[in-house]
């Protein structure tokens, strides 16, 4: 069919290379209303729809596309065309209706074009999506050895995120490097850009390398201003991962507008990128103290099909819930496979472990996050291994073995320009040094540690350190026992054994019996005799319990 050159038709292809797509749309579907567009022209229609989130009207071109690339025996461009019908289902959170879609394909273009590189994606996509990393690498490698154009760098893009999945963390960023220099260098189109700068920076992301997201952020951020408000899930999903960088450098004002703003644009779509909106949203609002609306927030991502842990159980644990932040935490560890999405979880479980006293689970949750950083020795990751076993030290009565890990956890973080999470580091290391007698280096952390809080808005943070100060007005009545340390010491004092104490606390002995050094050393005492005594006569241990 030739080109039917109206002046809406001139109109849409001066406002297309604008990026003023849904103007765009507007004149095209003129120019169809005047007389049928060429396949070209229908195709760049489709692109556009695509782009500004106009799902029918897209899923509509596309199969118009596809019929006349078919008619016109070429079957590659009717490939590709297939390919963006599937992405169209897939983002849209209509599974079945792309894995049908490909099968219709394969039947209408028979085997050797429905294994065309842009038909490969989906294949790979699938294997990475159940685990099966080695096969999506094969296909995929092989579409980036023997192809040429724009599926190359979407190829390094899904590449790199199995890789990343799988746990080949440096592997899976150099793909999604090489990726991010082809969309620099070459320029891609509409379609492809936000999928390559979304797929980068969720890669580095997982990969906890924010140094490297912010960079490729920052190479982006010219294109991103220049959309103006992003509507849709299709470039909306951009804006995610800004949200999310700016909440882990400490604009959690703008990370919480530039969310909301997603937010409202996906309203009643359902994708799993709303999904993902949705959840951001959820974490900022939780981490400013907001409950209820976080709680709508989470379930809203549940309802697209998105997980909601570790925040739904770290929104429970803030609400004083443990049993249930336990319990959402456990589940969801027995659930996800992928290693990027269990360090996150496994991150939470210590902390929640650790609130439900659960001491012996949380070192667990230590020695798989250990394993797991042993083969991912990234800066980020040394930090949070560094965190999860100081926090499990000082837990356990051993202040001095916890200090310098928890020292060196908050020097990762700060390298990051993360101060939220430096502050929470703050927090356990002014712990530590009360722990040791040196209340004025306590004093010091938990002074910077509520000046960033209240920058922040972080308001569950703050009302726990109040806790905690409070704490060490009382610590001098108690000797500086920790609340388990008294929980220790009050069972002593009914005279159980070390064996009997560690069951009902649901502790090692190996626990129980640092428990039992810390409390003799705190009270200056050598047998459990002698700390009774003193227990009771400084009011720690009530007579009425023995």
């Amino acid at each position: 069919m030739e080109a039917v050159d109206t002046a809406h038709l001139a109109r849409a292809r001066e406002l297309h290379t604008a990026s003023r797509w849904e103007e765009a749309c507007a004149e095209y579907a003129a120019a169809d209303a005047e007389q049928p567009l060429a396949v070209d022209d229908l195709e760049a229609y489709a692109e556009a729809a695509q782009v500004s989130a106009r799902g029918d009207e897209a899923v509509a071109l596309l199969r118009r596309v596809f019929d006349l690339r078919v008619s016109a025996d070429e079957p590659g461009d009717a490939a590709y065309a297939a390919f963006w019908l599937w992405w169209a289902f897939f983002t849209n959170n209509e599974i079945v209706q792309a894995n049908g879609w490909l099968k219709q394909v394969g039947r209408a273009l028979g085997p050797d074009v429905a294994a065309s590189p842009w038909l490969r994606i989906p294949e790979a996509m699938a294997h990475g999506m159940t685990g099966n990393h080695s096969h999506a690498d094969e296909l995929l490698s092989a579409v980036v050895d023997g192809s040429h154009g724009e599926v190359v760098p979407w190829a390094l893009c899904v590449w790199g995120q199995s890789l990343i999945d799988a746990g080949r963390l440096q592997d899976g960023l150099d793909r999604l490097d090489e990726a991010m220099a082809a969309l620099l260098h070459d320029g891609l189109s509409p379609r492809v850009t936000p999928w390559i700068y979304c797929a980068a920076v969720r890669g580095c992301c997982l990969a906890r390398d924010f140094a490297r997201a912010r960079a490729w952020n920052r190479s982006m951020a010219g294109w991103l201003d220049s959309l103006g408000r992003l509507g849709g899930a299709y470039l909306g999903n951009c804006r995610i991962y800004r949200s999310r960088l700016m909440c882990l450098t400490g604009a959690w004002p703008d990370a919480l507008e530039e969310i909301a703003a997603v937010c409202i644009d996906l309203d009643g779509y359902a994708s799993w990128v709303c999904g993902h909106a949705f959840y951001q949203l959820g974490e900022i609002q939780r981490l400013r103290g907001e409950w209820d609306a976080a709680e709508e927030a989470y379930r809203r991502a549940a309802e697209s099909g998105c997980p909601t842990q570790p925040g739904l159980s770290l929104l429970r644990l803030a609400q004083g819930d443990v049993d249930a932040a336990s319990a959402g935490v456990r589940r969801a560890l027995a659930e996800v496979t992928a290693t990027p999405d269990r360090l996150d979880l496994l991150k939470a479980a210590v902390t929640i472990y650790l609130e439900d006293g659960k001491t012996d689970a949380a070192g667990d949750a230590v020695a798989e996050f250990e394993e797991t950083a042993g083969e991912m020795p990234t800066p980020v990751i040394e930090a949070e291994a560094s965190a999860v076993r100081g926090a499990l030290a000082l837990s356990e009565g051993d202040a001095a073995s916890a200090l310098p890990l928890l020292r060196r956890a908050a020097g990762g973080w700060q390298e990051q320009d993360a101060p939220h999470e430096v502050a929470k580091l703050n927090v356990l290391i002014g712990r530590a040094c009360r722990a040791l007698g040196d209340h004025d280096g306590a004093q010091l952390e938990f002074s910077a540690a509520r000046e960033t809080f209240e920058r922040l808005g972080a308001r569950p943070d703050l009302v726990q350190l109040d806790r905690i100060v409070a704490a060490a007005d009382a610590d001098a009545e108690t000797h500086g026992l920790t609340q388990r340390e008294i929980e220790v010491l009050r069972a002593i004092a009914q005279g159980k054994p070390n064996r009997a104490i560690a069951n009902e606390l649901h502790l090692s002995e190996r626990t129980v019996h640092r428990h039992v050094a810390n409390i003799f050393t705190k009270l200056d005492v050598d047998s459990r005799t002698a700390a009774v005594a003193c227990a009771i006569k400084q009011r720690i241990v009530e007579v009425g319990i023995l």
